[in-house]
């Protein structure tokens, strides 16, 4: 029996990436404590952070000097803490803020995670098995969680639109449906880059009543949103549908059925785009932000992320041609042109 030895040089990295989850729980306690808005007003002392998040002061000074030992925030000679750009991040209600994330990930999110291998060995939901409900309704039971997410959601996505939306050109297309479009934010930047066009968010009747009432002022004359399931029926007739992060949320027969669906909306002459990380067909031990955050998806739903050759086994069956892959500014964000056949 071959005995390999262990480099202690490679013991240590394991070690670094077992322990990663240290910082992600650090993070996690000062997006709830709200350090970041507190230090936005100004540098603070310890003592003076813990009377305002009612804390511990000993206990609160190593939660912060642990998160600045890795950029977030800065320790200063004089005993304070100050903000700086990293912390930024996790300020509230700020256009790319990753805090709902954070509040998400390591929140409802998290027992998903630890119970990933249920999710391995039996093929079924660890968010399910853990929550004893599926994410989305328990979305529909905890409406603040749900809104938390789609304000993460809303973060997330910033951070790919405009790579979405300078990759492809949209000004062609009189009519255009976001499938599963949530807050609108794709939408509303798409319908900036056309200003012919009109658009429709369609999406969960829970969902699209607060978007209707996120319609910048600018759009209200060209964005409406329309409630429904996308596994039922959607919204037909127009030239352009999209949907983005949707797909991989659901199992093959799902996204089937919902693609049929967008078939039968779609008109002769329309295209659909599905944007979604597309791994790579043959990316063997070749990093690539989809393969890890597949195991996000195992976690928490039926879905999975997919190779091109997947995604076009998909089309085939729903009575679609895939016409071109093209890459934006990220991985997870890639976008997969196709139109009836």
């Amino acid at each position: 029996m071959k005995r390999t030895q262990i480099n202690p040089v490679q013991t240590f990295k394991m070690y670094e990436l077992i322990s990663g989850y240290w910082v992600a729980c650090g993070i996690h306690a000062v997006a709830e404590l709200n350090i970041a808005d507190l230090l936005n007003q100004g540098d603070q002392t310890v003592e003076e952070l813990a009377k305002r998040t009612a804390s511990h002061p000993g206990s609160l000074y190593r939660l912060l000097r642990a998160v600045a030992s890795v950029g977030i925030f800065e320790e200063t000679e004089d005993g304070r803490f100050s903000l700086n750009e990293l912390g930024a991040a996790l300020l509230s209600d700020t256009p790319g803020s990753v805090k709902p994330w954070a509040l998400a990930n390591l929140g409802e999110h998290f027992p998903a995670f630890g119970n990933l291998t249920y999710g391995i060995r039996t093929g079924k939901i660890p968010f399910d098995d853990f929550h004893g409900i599926s994410l989305w309704e328990y979305y529909k039971q905890n409406p603040a969680a749900g809104e938390n997410v789609m304000k993460a959601m809303a973060g997330v996505s910033g951070a790919v639109i405009d790579g979405i939306t300078s990759a492809y050109d949209f000004s062609s297309f009189e009519n255009i449906v976001d499938i599963g479009g949530g807050n609108g934010a794709l939408l509303f930047s798409v319908l900036r880059t056309a200003p012919c066009s009109k658009g429709i968010v369609f999406d969960e009747a829970y969902v699209v009543e607060q978007t209707a009432q996120q319609i910048p002022d600018d759009l209200k004359d060209r964005c409406t949103v329309s409630g429904g399931s996308f596994f039922n029926e959607i919204p037909a007739g127009s030239d352009l549908y999209l949907t983005k992060w949707v797909t991989h949320d659901w199992n093959d027969d799902e996204v089937i059925l919902l693609l049929k669906n967008a078939r039968t909306a779609m008109k002769d002459s329309s295209k659909l785009l599905i944007i979604d990380a597309v791994i790579p067909d043959g990316s063997l031990n070749v990093p690539h932000a989809g393969k890890l955050l597949d195991l996000n998806i195992m976690a928490m739903t039926s879905g999975k992320e997919r190779t091109l050759k997947e995604f076009k086994h998909l089309l085939e069956a729903s009575g679609l041609s895939f016409t071109r892959l093209i890459e934006t500014t990220t991985e997870v964000s890639s976008i997969i042109e196709c139109e009836k056949h």
